[in-house]
């Protein structure tokens, strides 16, 4: 003898708890409708056991937090035997001497600040004193007179030099060199390296300096 499936309609056997076609359960007492999973509760569930549902649980006390066992106690170890002392004792070595204190180091010596320089030598080796202001050209005697000093000529056969091209005076406790604004400038040489002067700018001289003003040389010294 079968039944039909309240689900499907699909026949099935009475000893069947589930219908083999749609796989709902069938074999529930009073043939009773399982509830959806998740969904909203009946509503013919009792007031008694809504009002249950409601009421907040009592709290559960924490147990009582578990004692520290006592460390176990370690017996101390039994000292080791002493070996038996020596008939002759050992001479005893000799302390360490104190580190004597090392003397303060002497701070290094400043550099000496370079010779001023005395003199300067022509290209022809005439030699002027650079105690005055001295103005180097190829027609200096007007700019002379400008610079208060005194006008140098210098043999320019290839006309590179200006007319006034340089001007060394000395200064506090220096000699500068200046170049006025020349045309071709004039070049400082210094341990080999030559550097160019700025125009209407003052430049320090040291001995051993050489310039110059296109074909002529003048060494400082």
């Amino acid at each position: 003898m079968s039944t039909q499936c309240r689900f499907c309609g699909e026949a099935v056997r009475p000893d069947s708890m589930f219908c083999p076609s749609c796989g709902q359960l069938i074999g529930m007492p009073g043939n009773a409708v399982p509830p959806f999973p998740g969904g909203a509760s009946s509503a013919s569930s009792s007031p008694a056991a809504q009002q249950r549902a409601s009421e907040p649980l009592a709290p559960v006390p924490l147990p009582a937090p578990l004692a520290p066992e006592p460390a176990e106690q370690v017996a101390p170890a039994a000292p080791a035997p002493q070996a038996a002392a020596p008939q002759a004792a050992a001479p005893q070595a000799a302390a360490p001497q104190a580190a004597a204190p090392q003397a303060p180091q002497p701070e290094p010596a400043p550099a000496p600040a370079p010779a001023i320089p005395a003199a300067v030598t022509l290209p022809d080796g005439q030699r002027l004193g650079l105690d005055q202001v001295l103005v180097f050209g190829r027609s200096p005697e007007r700019g002379a007179a400008a610079h208060q000093g005194v006008p140098i000529r210098l043999d320019d056969p290839a006309r590179a030099m200006s007319r006034v091209h340089l001007v060394l005076a000395p200064a506090a406790g220096a000699v500068i060199a200046t170049d006025p604004g020349s045309a071709n400038g004039t070049l400082l040489e210094r341990d080999g390296v030559q550097y160019a002067l700025v125009s209407g700018t003052p430049s320090a001289l040291v001995t051993g300096d050489r310039l110059l003003l296109g074909d002529a040389v003048l060494h400082i010294v």
